[in-house]
């Protein structure tokens, strides 16, 4: 995506999460664009929308059907990416309003690798460090078993990492040998 497209996906993310915050929507409309990019992820839709091939009333039926579903605040933002043809862009828009709504609400998904599942317990103890740690409130908490680690945990929030498992350990004193 060339640098002048991206400052106009940027500029109508910006502009969905600025009218959120303003009519007190967040959580709706949050949840209305994980809806609409799951169904983007299910089907070949950003393909469609983006096709030289497929009509501008076929693109625009589509999005009229997404507007069934959707609050009035998501039938104007869609109202206006018809408006001005900017149909083939709004899986990458929808992606951008995920990112701002993480920023605005300070909701990052906490990535927690292990050897073995977590119980419940030890995930609300993760979301108790995490709020401490790094500051940030929950948003997600996506859990990886990976057994290679074989002990301890990795936590990845915001582009920060707190890594205690034992194969961090044990790389670490074999450097501390050499």
């Amino acid at each position: 995506m060339d640098k002048k497209t991206q400052a106009l996906v940027e500029q109508y993310a910006k502009s969905l999460v600025e009218i959120a915050i303003e009519k007190d929507s967040l959580a709706e409309l949050q949840s209305e664009t994980e809806v609409l990019l799951s169904v983007f992820e299910e089907t070949n839709l950003a393909n469609f929308l983006s096709s030289l091939v497929v009509s501008r009333d076929e693109k625009v039926k589509l999005v009229r059907l997404l507007q069934e579903s959707s609050s009035v605040y998501m039938n104007n933002f869609l109202e206006v990416i018809l408006q001005n043809e900017r149909e083939a862009f709004l899986k990458d828009i929808l992606e951008g309003v995920q990112k701002d709504f993480v920023i605005a609400t300070n909701q990052h998904d906490i990535v927690v690798t292990t050897a073995v599942a977590l119980t419940d317990e030890q995930k609300e103890r993760i979301l108790a460090l995490v709020a401490e740690k790094f500051g940030v409130k929950a948003g997600k908490l996506v859990e990886n078993i990976d057994e290679s680690i074989l002990g301890g945990f990795i936590i990845n929030v915001n582009n920060k990492v707190i890594d205690t498992s034992i194969r961090r350990q044990l790389q670490t004193f074999k450097m501390n040998l050499k």
